[in-house]
């Protein structure tokens, strides 16, 4: 769709591969816990198709 819309097939490739290999909600979760963030949680968005995490680092 990109190539055919924008004529950018490059940059819509990029975004289509940097969403398949984002770590789903629990992984990124743990990974913001493991960073030191208190209090992680996340909060599912249009039924899953975007997330809000949010955690607290004093």
């Amino acid at each position: 769709m990109g190539q055919v819309i924008a004529r950018d097939r490059d940059s819509y490739q990029y975004l289509v591969e940097s969403i398949r290999n984002f770590p789903d909600q629990e992984t990124f979760l743990s990974m913001i816990r493991q960073a030191g963030f208190e209090q992680a949680k996340y909060r599912n968005l249009s039924m899953g198709i975007a997330a809000l995490h949010s955690g607290w680092k004093l």
